[in-house]
C-alpha cells in the first residue's frame, strides 16, 4: 500500500467489496432459484385438512375489491369459514361483504365490527377483535374439494379452528393459496407460513413499475429460511402457536401486526416458512407523490419495530450504490488525471452485470408463481434486471427518508408510532367522532 495514492487505495477497497458482495449475491440467487424450484414441483397434499378460519381487515374500497374478496370464497379448502372484520358498519366494504355472502352461502362466514382504534393501528385493533370473537366461538362448515360455487358435500362442525389465516383485502389470491399456506404448517416444523405480493401496474407509468420492482427486490431475498419475515397480508399460524405467543393481547399499543409476531416468533426461537406458491396480486396505482408516501410509511414501519432489518436495508443499499457508481466516478477522476480509468469503468461494468444476472434469475424463479400476463411480468421485470441500479437508488432514498420521522398516515388515519408498544392516534378522517363503538360486534352467516 506504500506510495499508492488515496484514489487507487479507495478503488481497491470498494472493488474488493462489491466483488465480494456480487459472490454472496449470486449465490443467493442461485440458492433461491433452486428453492422456488423444489416448491413449483412440490404437489399439494390433498390429505392435510386442518380446521382453517381465513380472516380478511377491510377498509375502504381498494382497487378491485369485490373480486379481491370473491377469491376467498372461491378458496379449494374442505374445511375454513371467512371472518371479515370492519372498523363500522358504514364502511364501503361492508355492502360488498354482504352482497358476496348472499351469493355463496354454502361458505361459513361472519362479519366483525369493531368499532374504533384509541391506542393502536386500526388493522391491529379490527384483527384484535376478530381473533377473540373466532376463538371464543365455534361451528366451521366442511365442504367438498369441488369447484367454486358448488354446494353440496357439506355439513357443520362444533369445533373451533386449528389455523388462523390472514389476507389483506388489497390482495387477490388463488384458489388453493389457503391451501398451499395450511399446507406448511401440517409438519409442525414451522410456526408461521407466510406468502408475499406482487403488484401488477394499472397502467404502464413509470411510478408503478417502479414500486412493484422496489418489491420485487424483497421478494428476491425470500427463500428456505427459519427467519424469513412475515407478511400481515398473508400469513397462517396454528391457533396453539398463537396462544403461546401471547396473541392477540400481544398486539396491544401496537400498529404493525406482523412485525410484532416476527419479534414474538424470534423470541421463542421458532421458523418461518416462506411459501412462494402464496405470492398474491395486488393493483398498483399510484401517483410519484403517493408512491413517495408509502414506501417511506412501510420503512418507517420498519425502523420502529424492527430496526435490525432497518440497518440492513439501509447499509445493504447504500453500499450497493457506493460499489457501482464509486467505481464509475473513480473511472471519470482517473480519465481526468491520466490514470487507469478502464480499469474502474471495466469494474463498474462487471458489478452491474452481476446484478443484472441476479436480478434475472429472481425474475426467473418467481415467474411461475405469479398468474399475470406476461406483458406485465416482462415491463416490471426489464426494470429489475436491466434498471436495477435505479431500484436500488429509489429503495435507499426511501429507506433514507424514513429515518427522520415516527409519523405516517394510514388508511386515512395519522399515527406516531412512540415505541413498538405505543401508538398515538394523531388524526381521524372526516365524520368519526370520539367516542366510536369500543365494543365489538359479530354477525354470522354459516350454511
Amino acid at each position: 500500500m506504500i506510495g499508492m495514492d488515496a484514489v487507487q487505495f479507495i478503488f481497491i477497497l470498494v472493488a474488493g467489496f462489491a466483488f465480494c458482495q456480487s459472490l454472496l449475491a449470486l449465490i443467493h440467487a442461485y440458492e433461491h432459484r433452486r428453492y422456488y424450484h423444489s416448491r413449483q414441483v412440490c404437489k399439494l397434499r390433498p390429505e392435510v385438512q386442518l380446521r382453517a378460519t381465513l380472516i380478511a381487515p377491510c377498509k375502504g374500497m381498494d382497487i378491485d375489491l369485490r373480486s379481491n374478496l370473491l377469491a376467498l370464497f372461491w378458496q379449494r379448502y374442505p374445511i375454513y369459514e371467512l371472518c371479515f372484520v370492519v372498523e363500522s358498519e358504514s364502511d364501503p366494504a361492508v355492502p360488498v361483504i354482504l352482497e358476496l355472502q348472499r351469493e355463496h352461502p354454502h361458505i361459513p362466514s361472519r362479519l366483525v365490527v369493531a368499532g374504533i382504534a384509541r391506542d393502536c393501528g386500526q388493522k391491529v385493533h379490527n384483527l384484535m377483535c376478530a381473533t377473540r370473537a373466532v376463538l371464543e366461538a365455534s361451528g366451521l362448515a366442511e365442504r367438498s374439494p369441488q369447484p367454486p360455487l358448488a354446494k353440496g358435500g357439506r355439513h357443520e362442525l362444533a369445533q373451533p379452528p386449528e389455523v388462523l389465516a390472514f389476507v389483506d383485502s388489497d390482495a387477490c389470491p388463488h384458489v388453493d393459496w389457503l391451501a398451499r399456506l395450511v399446507e406448511r404448517l401440517a409438519s409442525g416444523k414451522r410456526a408461521v407460513a407466510t406468502g408475499y405480493r406482487w403488484y401488477v401496474p394499472e397502467s404502464p407509468a413509470f411510478a408503478n413499475r417502479l414500486l412493484s420492482a422496489i418489491n420485487n427486490t424483497i421478494t428476491g431475498w425470500t427463500g428456505p429460511y427459519g427467519f424469513n419475515l412475515v407478511w400481515g397480508g398473508a400469513w397462517a399460524i396454528r391457533v396453539e402457536t398463537f396462544r403461546q405467543l401471547g396473541l392477540p393481547d400481544a398486539w396491544k399499543g401496537s400498529l404493525s401486526d406482523d412485525l410484532i409476531v416476527c419479534r414474538l416468533v424470534a423470541k421463542e426461537r421458532l421458523r418461518v416458512a416462506f411459501e412462494p406458491h402464496c405470492l398474491t396480486k395486488s393493483s398498483a396505482d399510484f401517483s410519484w407523490a403517493r408512491l413517495a408516501e408509502f414506501v417511506r410509511r412501510q420503512f418507517t414501519v420498519v425502523r420502529v419495530y424492527s430496526p435490525g432489518w432497518w440497518q440492513v436495508a439501509f447499509w445493504g443499499a447504500f453500499f450497493t450504490n457506493v460499489s457501482l457508481w464509486g467505481m464509475l466516478a473513480m473511472g471519470s477522476v482517473w480519465a481526468l488525471t491520466n490514470g487507469p480509468w478502464s480499469l474502474a469503468i471495466a469494474g463498474g461494468l462487471a458489478y452491474y452485470l452481476a446484478g443484472v444476472i441476479q436480478a434475472k434469475m429472481a425474475a426467473q424463479a418467481i415467474r411461475p408463481f405469479v398468474s399475470v400476463a406476461d406483458e406485465d411480468y416482462h415491463r416490471v421485470g426489464q426494470l429489475n434486471v436491466w434498471g436495477w441500479p435505479v431500484v436500488s437508488v429509489a429503495s435507499w432514498l426511501a429507506v433514507a427518508a424514513s429515518a427522520f420521522s415516527r409519523t405516517i398516515a394510514w388508511r386515512g388515519i395519522v399515527y406516531r408510532m412512540d415505541s413498538p408498544t405505543k401508538t398515538t392516534i394523531l388524526m381521524k378522517r372526516a365524520g368519526l367522532d370520539d367516542e366510536g363503538n369500543a365494543n365489538a360486534r359479530t354477525t354470522t352467516r354459516a350454511a
